[in-house]
């Protein structure tokens, strides 16, 4: 039996040239899932683009940490209702400082927008993995459940956790992500991936190959369904001008998904794995 692996890309709205690289990647085979930002620049244009990719499983990429809140100001944001960093709403959140009911009214006002525009959700991640903060999946498990969504869980192959031990930024990253992923399963019953893994975890930063997604995947149990998460990206002037205050620390990351979307963009990489979407778990 063919590994099932679902293949997402992630920022779907963030901008439209982003939207064209995900969008060609997907009709090059070789991504079949997405998750729309719905406080974006491009997120009209995204929407009004799925209608001619209807194989395309969108789902929602909760976000709390880029633009600003659908609810306005509240203990997520500044005064402005606009949100900050993830390293901000992390210790924020560690101390308390976040109210549980403030994120559960966001989620709820971005899985209605979504719906609102036309977009029926086959399950949702985050925007910079905030949903693995314990606050922040305890607040929105029960309406994933009661929607019927399924989830990311941002869960490394034990084998990656392993491999980044020379790396200790990562390294930390990897364990904190297996531990709130196994408390998040323990916690609540959702339909969700087994494992998670990314050209984001890998030393290099490109180019990448088909062996490149090969060779992730051989991290990973045959039995496992594997969420392979991407971020092809078409970087051009606008872009960089949403990030112009910050752009030297943003550029290595633009690098990344340039060499994502050149891997991606051409022949089929997945070769005979078995492609599903949350909706087939």
């Amino acid at each position: 039996m063919a590994q099932r692996i679902i293949v997402n890309a992630d920022d779907l709205g963030l901008a439209p040239s982003v939207n064209d690289a995900i969008f060609e990647v997907f009709r090059a085979g070789n991504l079949n899932s997405a998750t729309l930002m719905v406080n974006m620049p491009g997120t009209g244009d995204a929407v009004d683009r799925s209608k001619d990719h209807p194989g395309l499983a969108v789902g929602l990429h909760f976000t709390l940490t880029e633009g600003r809140a659908l609810t306005g100001q509240s203990s997520l944001t500044d005064g402005a209702g606009a949100f900050g960093s993830r390293k901000d709403l992390a210790m924020r959140s560690m101390r308390g400082q976040v109210k549980s009911i403030d994120i559960l009214r966001e989620f709820e006002a971005q899985l209605d927008r979504a719906e609102a525009m036309g977009i029926t959700l086959t399950h949702s991640d985050s925007h910079q993995h905030v949903m693995m903060l314990p606050a922040v999946f305890d607040a929105v498990a029960p309406v994933i459940a009661d929607r019927e969504l399924g989830v990311r869980l941002v869960q490394p192959p034990l084998r990656m956790v392993r491999d980044a031990w020379t790396r200790p930024m990562k390294f930390l990253k990897q364990v904190l992500n297996l531990r709130n992923a196994r408390r998040h399963r323990t916690r609540h019953t959702l339909r969700t991936n087994d494992v998670l893994v990314s050209i984001h975890d890998l030393a290099s930063t490109g180019p990448y190959t088909a062996t490149t997604y090969q060779a992730l995947l051989a991290t990973t149990n045959e039995h496992e369904v594997v969420e392979v998460m991407v971020h092809p990206y078409i970087v051009d002037d606008a872009l960089r001008a949403m990030y112009a205050s910050d752009l030297a620390t943003k550029e290595p990351f633009f690098q990344r998904c340039i060499a994502e979307y050149e891997a991606l963009r051409g022949a089929s990489v997945f070769g005979d794995r078995s492609l599903i979407n949350f909706v087939q778990l």
